[in-house]
């Protein structure tokens, strides 16, 4: 174990190490850093992790990440830089100030928590320097007076006011961190009231777009209806919520079917055909399968419900789905046989070279070149199997 006074860089074990529960708070306990992963496991940690020792235990205040990985690789020992602090406050203050510029991108979620914090460490100092400033113009007794009022209320009016200072301390306008402060404390709402459900949710929304989760919040007949619904497990996100509530549908998935064929009023890109299979329902997405029409290929394409604009068609393919379904019951231990049936089944119809292939696999000429095939795999296998008995014998 190092001495605290030694101001030289030292290295201890991770398992001496205990990380400051602000950084769990607003980062999360484990992230997915895998380029700083890639190059710790190359080069090592490079920069030394900032650690308290002010209570006899060693706080990390930044490096979470870097001690994280650390210990998922195994490394026995850190780089470890002590700082002084003498207070719970001052450990605060170094973490949000150790972590302003921090790599690895931050999500809106984690910059607001931080926004939080600055707010409240910079509106006492701004109406200290408010009671310093009005104290000196009230103590002038300069023949002058009008003029010193005049160009202290200047000098006043230089400073930055507080929420400005925050936003670009998280770099962001001023307008998204008005908009922002209102979801943000409607997550720590909800999160009081435990209702843990449509906190992932809304802090999803509010990560992808801080316009689009103000609107939500603000528009207040919809916003309480899909928290409930989020937290009845309903729905699985505030888009799919909405889209529910504007259609009047409780469930838009309801109609929805796996292998159901759709045309959709126009194509969704111009390479794409204008028909597709549903292959997939998940708790956001109905997942199409579409005939990429330059390489003929199959592409696959997520849609909310309330991207959907299609009609629901007829099976155009119903007699050779049939066919597919037995060739890969009389095929089932051929994986590649399996793997291209199995596209197929993807497809919103097949072309005349796909019927080809069918007829191929459905041909006398396959199953007895396949017959043919695994009868000679076993003799191999039976000769093999000769010759390490000699072996072994010998």
């Amino acid at each position: 174990m190092s001495l605290v006074q030694n101001p030289a860089i030292v290295y201890i074990s991770p398992a001496e190490l205990v990380v400051h529960p602000k950084l769990i708070e607003i980062y999360g306990e484990n992230e997915e850093r895998p380029a700083l992963e890639k190059s710790i496991s190359e080069k090592g940690i490079l920069e030394s992790l900032k650690v308290s020792a002010r209570t006899g235990v060693n706080v990390v205040l930044a490096g979470k990440c870097r001690l994280q990985i650390a210990r998922q690789l195994g490394i026995s020992t850190v780089k470890v830089e002590f700082v002084e602090s003498g207070s719970p406050e001052e450990d605060l203050k170094l973490v949000l100030d150790f972590n302003l510029h921090r790599e690895g991108g931050k999500t809106h979620y984690q910059k607001f928590h931080e926004g939080q914090y600055w707010e409240s460490v910079l509106r006492p100092q701004a109406k200290e320097r408010q009671r310093q400033s009005a104290r000196r113009l009230n103590q002038s007794n300069d023949s002058n007076l009008n003029h010193s009022v005049t160009e202290s209320k200047s000098q006043l009016g230089k400073g930055k006011r507080v929420i400005q200072e925050v936003s670009e301390n998280l770099n962001i306008s001023v307008g998204s961190y008005h908009k922002g402060k209102k979801v943000f404390e409607l997550i720590s709402q909800l999160r009081e009231m435990e209702k843990f459900k449509a906190v992932v949710a809304l802090e999803m929304e509010f990560n992808r777009s801080i316009d689009a989760a103000y609107k939500f919040v603000c528009n207040q007949d919809i916003c309480y209806q899909v928290i409930d619904l989020l937290e009845a497990d309903e729905i699985g996100s505030i888009g799919d919520g909405i889209a529910w509530m504007l259609n009047g549908e409780r469930n838009p998935f309801r109609r929805f079917q796996l292998d159901q064929v759709y045309q959709f009023k126009k194509r969704l890109r111009p390479e794409l055909e204008i028909v597709g299979r549903v292959i997939g329902i998940t708790n956001e997405f109905v997942v199409f399968g579409l005939r990429n029409l330059v390489n003929m290929s199959l592409e696959i394409v997520n849609l909310r419900p309330r991207q959907i604009d299609a009609e629901l068609q007829d099976e155009p393919s119903a007699s050779q789905r049939k066919r597919i379904f037995h060739l890969m019951q009389k095929f089932s231990d051929v994986f590649p046989v399996q793997v291209s049936l199995a596209e197929l089944l993807k497809l919103p119809n097949l072309t005349d070279k796909e019927e080809v292939l069918l007829r191929m696999y459905e041909s006398d000429v396959f199953e007895k070149t396949w017959e043919d095939y695994k009868t000679q795999m076993k003799a191999m296998e039976v000769s093999t199997n000769r010759k390490k008995d000699k072996i072994c014998a010998a």
